[in-house]
């Protein structure tokens, strides 16, 4: 398996090393559930294209793109050792509120799912080197995931919402691999 040195821009992203196939998967997966979402399920609520289209799907494949990125060996390690830039990376996700602004979704579920997300990541957080932070990581994603299931919001944003929380909750706040 290739591994590549990644420029210090996409440190935050990849690490500073991350496998071909690693990088590959990712974006394959966030180009794939961008699509399905935009072609499969997305209702707008203005026609055409946009900027406001364009931006909020780039933030839904950002949203997709991490949640896999997340899991790689590269990005964990690079933020195992950064508990400061874990902690800021966390606060700064305000992605599915951005998403249901640009995109038309109901905001106060965006809220709702914003608030829930940040609050179960930084509990998550505070376990880092714990035994049971994997286990409870998983636990507090699935109440959240619940909850998502139960709210009358439309399919796509649906698909949006889940994606940011496993992302936020469980693919970054674990730390999958510790040392």
């Amino acid at each position: 398996m290739k591994i590549i040195k990644m420029p210090q821009g996409l440190h935050e992203v990849f690490g500073e090393q991350q496998s071909a196939a690693e990088i590959v998967a990712t974006l394959m997966f966030a180009l794939a559930g961008s699509a399905v979402m935009y072609f499969g399920l997305y209702q707008p609520t203005h026609p055409g294209v946009t900027w406001m289209t364009v931006l909020g799907m780039l933030l839904v494949a950002d949203v997709f793109a991490g949640c896999v990125a997340n899991f790689t060996h590269g990005t964990n390690r690079f933020y195992a050792g950064r508990p400061k830039g874990r902690l800021i990376f966390i606060l700064i996700h305000v992605h599915i509120l951005a998403i249901a602004w640009l995109l038309g979704a109901p905001f106060e579920y965006a809220l709702l799912t914003w608030i829930y997300t940040i609050a179960a990541a930084l509990i998550i957080n505070q376990l880092q080197g714990h035994k049971l932070q994997t286990f409870f990581g998983a636990f507090l994603m699935c109440i959240g995931l619940l909850v998502l299931i139960a709210l009358p919001i439309p399919a796509w944003f649906l698909l949006c919402c889940v994606f940011f929380m496993v992302k936020v909750v469980f693919s970054f706040a674990v730390n999958h691999y510790p040392q």
